[in-house]
């Protein structure tokens, strides 16, 4: 960067087009070389340049690990395709393989190496004094998303080398050898961007136009999620009281300000999924029309059907009417007839054996079982699909968006937080039953214990924010992935007479989690490999 040039997208990303723009990144080739000063000559410009750093955020695709068949590397699902996330079922990865959140490393480095460069040559920035906003809102912006970047690299890693200036990878060596840093000068890093950010974002913007642009509220729902999981046993394994005390406050703070800045509940679970906008997301990513539906609806529906929950996940859904878990011989739960009487939010996130779904029933021995040399779980996900694609006409198509952030796991955040901090006090319960409620379930009973309380969160947790790239990194931040993430998993099959449906319960899967280096992510085998001999303070990941 020495030089005073860039490599730079000559034809902008603008941020409706995030999902479908490549960055080309190319080695200092003439013709696409653009000089800094032509590049922030004008702010226009600059604002075009923080554009093309938001196409590093994540949707639901493969594009990095925080996608939807995330879900099947963990106790949610699993993928009838061998080459994605099923490979942490496996146990077989490594750091010289290919596995599929190891992108991560290269694409959120090279978004912060952008947010960098940007804040390198800020002052080079004229302002428009018609809009005064304007500049420092992209500075806020740059820092807010630099943050974000660093949050997903500390949660898949934990320590991680920290930069602060643009370092090219075409650079001198000496510039790409840092040491990993600690977990607290991490967070010290991030929450310093968040508060650099703040005041120069709003909470929300009432100019469509910016829709989907960092804000102050997106800051706080970063710092939320990063100080519960530094709270969290994997990163907290003595168990300090106070970072789960400032969790708690961060937490309350950002629930508090997503409230009275209109992220409230929205009264239809299933709605937030599908609705382009509503009021309880906070930060989310264009997903295209269709794709998708594409991967992910059932085959006879012309989908390709490529994950689905697995039998272990359908089983964690209560019992509507007593709140209580299939288990108990109380619950109320009919074996013969396994799908009535769930907690709602079962039927706005599961496609289960002969429910109807468009025109036809769900046929999963039959039409919609997959191809051969491939197991299916019998399940599909209906969470954000939409019941109006027609892949066969190719019509239909609803534009969604992914959700990044929403208030629903702003009121889990602090209930966790709060109840680790002073145990199930009355906020907790409150926290806690806005989101039952929400989906028409009945409240937690009085009288919980703390240690009652933490699985009665972690359980609401699992079933609120299914498939949205939570529960990977949750079992994991708990320490519980070495269990719910070890041994046999199961499919259903059923079998139809005249008069009666049996269900049988086969196992699927048989799987492996090391609990001696799985909980963090292995730096790919590349990037050791250009260390080595060279900076003896970067170590591979323990274990690995």
């Amino acid at each position: 960067m020495e030089n005073k040039t860039i490599i730079y997208l000559l034809a902008f990303c603008c941020i409706g087009a995030a999902a479908s723009c490549k960055k080309d990144y190319l080695n200092k080739v003439a013709s696409d070389n653009v000089q800094v000063e032509e590049v922030f000559s004008t702010i226009t410009n600059a604002e075009k340049f923080v554009n093309n750093i938001y196409t590093s955020l994540p949707s639901w695709d493969y594009s990095n690990g925080n996608s939807y068949t995330i879900s099947s590397g963990t106790d949610e699902g699993k993928q009838i395709w061998a080459n994605g996330f099923q490979i942490f079922n496996t146990g077989s990865w490594n750091p010289s393989s290919f596995f599929p959140i190891s992108i991560d490393w290269f694409n959120y480095y090279e978004g912060i190496r952008e947010c960098n460069t940007f804040l390198k040559y800020y002052d080079l920035i004229p302002a428009d004094p018609s809009h005064p906003a304007w500049k420092p809102r992209l500075k806020g912006e740059v820092f807010t998303l630099r943050a974000y970047f660093y949050s997903h690299l500390f949660k898949e890693w934990g320590t991680i080398p920290l930069l602060s200036t643009p370092v090219s990878p075409y650079g001198s060596e000496s510039d790409l050898y840092y040491p990993r840093s600690s977990y607290e000068d991490v967070i010290k890093f991030v929450n310093s961007d968040l508060d650099s950010a703040a005041g120069a974002l709003p909470f929300a913007y009432s100019d469509v136009t910016l829709l989907g642009r960092a804000t102050k509220m997106v800051g706080l729902a970063i710092k939320s999620r990063m100080l519960l999981y530094y709270a969290s046993p994997l990163f907290n394994p003595q168990n300090d009281p106070t970072r789960w005390q400032t969790a708690a406050s961060v937490a309350k703070e950002a629930l508090d300000d997503a409230l009275a800045n209109g992220y409230v509940l929205n009264s239809n679970y299933a709605n937030v999924f599908l609705d382009y906008n509503n009021q309880e997301v906070i930060w989310n990513r264009p997903m295209g029309s269709g794709a998708i539906d594409q991967v992910m609806v059932s085959l006879g529906n012309g989908g390709w059907g490529n994950s689905g929950p697995i039998q272990e996940f359908v089983d964690a859904y209560e019992m509507a009417a007593t709140g209580l878990p299939i288990t108990n011989p109380a619950s109320g739960f009919n074996p013969k007839r396994p799908y009535v009487g769930r907690d709602p939010r079962f039927y706005a996130t599961v496609l289960y054996p002969l429910e109807w779904w468009t025109w036809r029933k769900i046929d999963a021995q039959g039409v919609d079982k997959p191809t051969a040399g491939q197991t299916a779980s019998g399940y599909f996900w209906r969470k954000y699909m939409s019941v109006s694609t027609d892949l066969y006409y190719g019509r239909g198509y609803v534009p969604r968006k992914w959700v990044l952030f929403r208030t629903g796991e702003l009121y889990l955040n602090y209930a966790e937080a709060q109840n680790e901090a002073l145990g199930p006090d009355a906020t907790v319960y409150s926290a806690v039953n806005a989101i039952r409620n929400r989906a028409g379930m009945p409240n937690l009973p009085a009288g919980l214990s703390q240690a009652d309380m933490r699985s009665a969160i972690q359980h609401e947790r699992r079933i609120e924010m299914a498939f949205e790239s939570q529960r990977f990194w949750d079992v994991r931040r708990w320490k519980i992935a070495e269990v719910v993430d070890n041994g046999p998993v199961h499919s259903v099959l059923y079998s139809i007479n005249a008069t009666d449906t049996t269900y049988t319960y086969p196992v699927l899967q048989t799987r492996v989690f090391d609990a001696s280096k799985h909980y963090f992510m292995p730096i790919p085998q590349s990037e050791m490999d250009k260390m080595a001999g060279k900076n003896p303070d970067f170590k591979q990941t323990t274990g690995w």
